[in-house]
């Protein structure tokens, strides 16, 4: 650990034993462990969907699996008498879901409640909903890292973790405002620096690339969007600084964007690969063709703005997934605490995404209808939005507003983004069940081709090859 980041962390500690009597911690136990039996697992007898929508969904299938992958797929008996059996008659087997746009280290808050987040619980709360694959956008670089060690030395049962780093933004732009806004100093500028680079003429961009490489990060997160509105945003030339620096690094560059102005600005740059919709204007069909000749990619992260504009409104609720995965005494800060009383100016941010509730579904179906490819991720942890639940949730809304099949949601949470994230995961197999490929399974009790919900229905979890105990929290 280096010198700045030791002064750092004791500074924070001074800080947090300040403020302790008004700050809450989530602790509490982990969702998910691997099992004692790790034999060889066979599922028989299952509904199978591989992920991919173009291959024909089979019965009776009988999956062999062996380490950490998938051995056998047959329509006939398979002889494994060292393997551990589940039966699968009547139930529906899918890959593992990928949930494309994570931060590991929120808490879940209202923005009336100081939280500390659990990052362990977090990653299991991911894996207990049934997701094996995390792709963090945005984060503290070492943290990250630490995390991604813990998990690969199966320190916790969590999903794979792979992840940006820091976040591009411009001076005092997104997300560095808003944690001035809703943090006090000095607090708030060490997680500021933690979490972001704030980018000027000044700035070595490869070198700042570099570090995030250097710490386990595999692509470029950077910011044209303004939360809130009216702050400072990349501007093409800074984007396009960004662009070529991580193409040096044999990066991606991925663009978070709120507008179709945003949109424009980052293709200028060169950017090809988008996070939201966009979620506060309308997207015009001459924008859509120049995203679809562009070749561009997005990730709409629905239900993350829809939870937003449900508790501006008052009107969150939340699912029996969230009771389980969440701290309930976030829940309860919840259901007390009316969102009154916030900075005006992200009052104003909030009444803006709100008039624009039912376009960002507009617009998914407008990209949806040109072919762009749209992959699922949830964007937790986030306000209202909590681990695993929320790509559930952005699942449905896939299927509910934007003409989804149920069958291309549960596509868009596996085989299409382990496809399209195969260079960033270095897997070229994730979210597909085929021979040879990672052995991340979900056993369905109900049929999600009728009821999209059945998503979060589990019979029985596996992941990397091993059968996952999911404990489920006892109601009070």
């Amino acid at each position: 650990m280096n010198l700045k980041r030791k002064i750092n962390l004791l500074l924070m500690v001074f800080i947090l034993f300040s403020i302790a009597g008004c700050l809450h911690k989530t602790d509490l136990p982990l969702l998910t462990s691997y099992a004692e039996d790790q034999r060889p697992v066979l599922i028989k007898n299952g509904t199978l969907f591989t992920g991919n929508p173009d291959e024909d969904i089979l019965e009776n299938v009988n999956i062999l699996v062996r380490g950490d992958t998938i051995a056998l797929i047959s329509l006939d008996e398979i002889d494994a008498p060292d393997a551990q059996i589940i039966d699968a008659e009547g139930k529906v087997v899918i890959p593992g879901l990928i949930d494309s746009h994570v931060h590991s280290h929120g808490s879940g808050a209202p923005p009336s409640m100081i939280a500390l987040p659990n990052p362990d619980h977090n990653m299991s709360a991911f894996l207990y909903a049934g997701i094996t694959t995390v792709i963090d956008k945005g984060g503290a670089s070492e943290d990250l890292e630490e995390m991604a060690q813990k998990i690969e030395e199966n320190q916790i049962a969590g999903p794979r973790l792979y992840y940006s780093g820091r976040i591009f933004t411009a001076v005092d732009g997104h997300p560095a405002a808003m944690i001035r806004k809703m943090v006090f100093w000095p607090l708030s500028e060490l997680i500021v620096s933690s979490v972001t680079v704030e980018v000027d003429s000044e700035s070595d961009i490869a070198e700042l690339i570099q570090e995030n490489k250097d710490h386990g990060g595999r692509f470029t997160k950077i910011v044209v969007d303004q939360i809130p509105l009216g702050i400072p945003s990349l501007n093409s030339d800074q984007v396009a600084r960004i662009v070529e620096a991580s193409n040096m690094k044999n990066f991606i560059t991925v663009a978070h964007i709120g507008s179709e102005d945003d949109i424009l600005t980052a293709m200028e740059g060169g950017v090809r690969f988008f996070i939201h919709g966009p979620y506060r204007s309308a997207l015009s069909e001459e924008t859509v063709q120049k995203m679809k000749q562009a070749g561009c990619i997005v990730q709409p992260t629905l239900a993350v703005f829809d939870n937003l504009v449900l508790y501006g409104e008052n009107q969150l609720s939340f699912s029996e997934l969230d009771t389980e995965i969440a701290d309930p005494v976030i829940l309860e800060e919840y259901k007390k605490t009316p969102p009154e009383g916030a900075d005006e100016d992200l009052a104003d941010w909030l009444r803006n995404a709100a008039e624009y509730k039912d376009i960002k579904f507009q617009n998914a179906i407008k990209m949806r209808n040109a072919g762009i490819p749209l992959i699922a991720g949830s964007d937790s942890i986030n306000v209202a939005s909590f681990p695993g639940s929320t790509l559930h949730r952005e699942m449905e809304l896939l299927v509910t507003r934007c003409g989804f099949s149920p069958i291309e949601a549960v596509a868009a949470a596996t085989y299409n983004p382990g496809k399209l994230y195969a260079k960033i995961t270095d897997q070229p197999l994730l979210g597909y069940i085929r021979e040879g490929a990672p052995a991340d399974l979900l056993v369905l009790n109900g049929d999600f081709r009728d009821d999209i919900t059945q998503t979060q229905n589990l019979h029985a979890l596996v992941y990397k090859g091993k059968m996952i105990r999911r404990h489920t929290p006892e109601k009070n």
